[in-house]
């Protein structure tokens, strides 16, 4: 049955607040699950179920289901549509405050995930979680690719930075404003992000908060930044070494091969913790 259907029949209100854009387009849920090859064997955990439109496929190809939705207004709605199938557990409870432990190293991550909440959302997966197989996220368009970004250009951010730390990301397709209700201003994204080790880093933690650091004053040459927010003793270290020439550049300018070198750097000559 259509998405616009089910919300009348159910008397759903969308709520600007929770950034509410369903898909409606079982086509391209079809797709998605396509793309990833998802089968029986597999254990998916869906932020956000909205109105069950990616939801009903995902259950179609026999995974076991973790749903996950804030609206409990859906609480119906769900119930009705996805009640048959024996392999999907409802939570309605807000996925950013859920504790991730008690899912596997081996769990599927899916949704279709509005803007405001995306940044958090993958800090959560990527920093939280035991592990994943995978996620496969649908995402604004113009944010996929400051996702996707490792560098030298404008979308080049901290998002950036956290997640091609942790993932290869890769593009699978974009989807238009057209199959969502209601139908959103920019088109849309998805993209698969499948983990990988950088062993080179031995404190990810203090890199990523120096990362911070870099990105807060990006239109700044990063020995202006650097002097700016207090932090002669990575400047001065930062001119001993081989890599002395970032120091004239913004943090735009460089990439996510060269950040982790620098930081490598700082972390011998025992710099990498705040002045």
């Amino acid at each position: 049955m259509k998405t616009s259907i089910l919300l009348k029949r159910y008397g759903i209100k969308l709520k600007r607040s929770l950034g509410q854009n369903f898909l409606s387009d079982e086509r391209i849920a079809e797709r998605i699950v396509d793309a990833v090859d998802l089968s029986s064997e597999d254990f998916v955990v869906e932020i956000g179920a909205g109105a069950g439109t990616l939801t009903e496929e995902i259950l179609k190809r026999g995974a076991n289901v973790v749903a996950f939705e804030i609206d409990e207004s859906l609480r119906k709605l769900l119930e009705d549509r996805l009640g048959n199938y024996g392999n999907l557990k409802l939570i309605f409870e807000d996925f950013l405050k859920y504790d991730l432990s008690t899912f596997g190293e081996n769990t599927i991550y899916m949704g279709n995930i509005p803007y405001h909440i995306t940044s958090p959302l993958l800090e959560k997966l990527l920093l939280d979680s035991p592990g994943f197989k995978f996620i496969v996220l649908m995402v604004q368009k113009e944010l996929a690719g400051r996702i996707m970004c490792e560098g030298r250009s404008r979308n080049f951010s901290s998002l950036s930075v956290l997640v091609n730390l942790f993932c290869k990301v890769e593009k699978l397709f974009d989807v238009s404003r057209s199959h969502f209700i209601p139908n959103p201003n920019v088109e849309s994204t998805v993209l698969k992000l499948t983990p990988r080790v950088r062993k080179e880093l031995k404190n990810v933690d203090e890199f990523l908060r120096f990362s911070r650091l870099l990105f807060s004053m990006r239109r700044k040459k990063i020995k202006n930044s650097l002097t700016m927010k207090g932090h002669r003793g990575y400047l001065e270290r930062i001119q001993e070494t081989p890599l002395s020439w970032v120091l004239e550049r913004r943090i735009e300018e460089l990439d996510l091969d060269v950040l982790i070198e620098l930081f490598k750097l700082l972390e011998e000559g025992g710099e990498s913790k705040k002045d």
